[in-house]
Formats: structure tokens, sequence, C-alpha cells
């Protein structure tokens, strides 16, 4: 418990740390947040480092968060992305129909069809694409939003404890020029 503890600790005050303003980390990492509930599985990394270069937002950040989604909870945020999406575009799922739709498929038709070969794939997840990109969409723009104003909280106010830190040395540092003997010069 203790080694968990220490990690955390360590790597907040490698997010303190960060070379950027406390309004760019926090724009990083709402974009990678809301990056990692979109059905990107896989190029979630380069998307979120591509836009946070357009946005001129903290790419470190914006990758870290979009690692959300990983091989261990990517089966729990799609569920709950896609049924959010087919509960409010009004689609249900029905697993016979997915059933159905992998015994007509012909892997021998790819080599020779190409990409055409997958349409009549393509016609049956349409519906879970579609609400699998509106749930991600939803859930990602609140995530994002989350995301956005508690590291922006805490940021900023680990941003202002170190400029009263900083601005206490340097009175210090006034304080024992003015103070600091004067040795007169003999000539």
């Amino acid at each position: 418990m203790e080694s968990i503890k220490r990690a955390c600790k360590y790597f907040y005050y490698r997010f303190i740390r960060l070379q950027a303003t406390p309004e760019s980390l926090a724009r990083g990492v709402a974009l990678g947040l809301f990056i990692s509930t979109t059905p990107t599985f896989g190029v979630q990394t380069f998307i979120a480092l591509f836009l946070a270069a357009i946005l001129r937002c903290s790419k470190i950040c914006a990758v870290v968060a979009a690692q959300l989604t990983n091989a261990l909870t990517a089966p729990f945020i799609f569920l709950g992305t896609y049924y959010l999406g087919a509960v409010l575009l009004d689609r249900p799922f029905d697993r016979s129909r997915l059933k159905g739709l992998f015994e007509g498929f012909q892997w021998e038709n790819v080599w020779t069809s190409g990409f055409s070969a997958f349409s009549p794939l393509w016609e049956g997840f349409r519906d879970v694409f579609v609400s699998l990109w509106v749930g991600g969409l939803i859930v990602g723009v609140v995530l994002g939003a989350i995301g956005y104003f508690v590291v922006l909280g805490i940021d900023t106010k680990a941003h202002m404890q170190i400029i009263r830190a900083k601005k206490q040395v340097e009175r210090l540092k006034r304080l024992k020029r003015k103070n600091a003997p004067v040795y007169e010069k003999i000539d």
C-alpha cells in the first residue's frame, strides 16, 4: 500500500513539474479523455498526439489520458458507450443477427473482390458503429469536461504554491543582500 501511495505522489509531482501552463495541461487531459471513449481503439495515441499538436495543448497529457481505454478497460468502456448510443438512437442489438452475419461472410472472397467482400459485414455492423460513436462522443464530452476542471483546479493550486515559494525565496535573497555587511575598500 505504501508503494502505491509513493507512486501516486511521484506521478503527481511529475505532473505538476511539467513545463506548461495549467490551461494547456487541462486541455491535454480533456482531449485525451475525449479520444479515449471514441471507438478508435489502436490509433487513439496517434489521434491524441496529432490533435494535441494542432490544438496547442499538452501532448504528454493528451497521450497519457488517451490510455484510459486499454486492453483491460476497453470492453467495459465500449460496452457502456455502445449501450448509451443504442438507447439514445433506439437501436437495440440482436445477437441472432450478429451470428447470421458471420455465417454469411466468406473469407475466400476477400482476396478476389477486395474491400467489397466486407460490405455485408459493414451493413450489419453499421448500427453498432453508429451507436458506439454516439455514445462515445457523449461520454467523451462529459468525461473530458470533468477531467478539464479537475486538472485545472489541481494544477492551478499547485502552480500558485510554486509561484509563492519562488517569491518567498526571492524575498529572502533580497533581505540577505540588504542586511549583508558592507566591506569598505581600503586603498
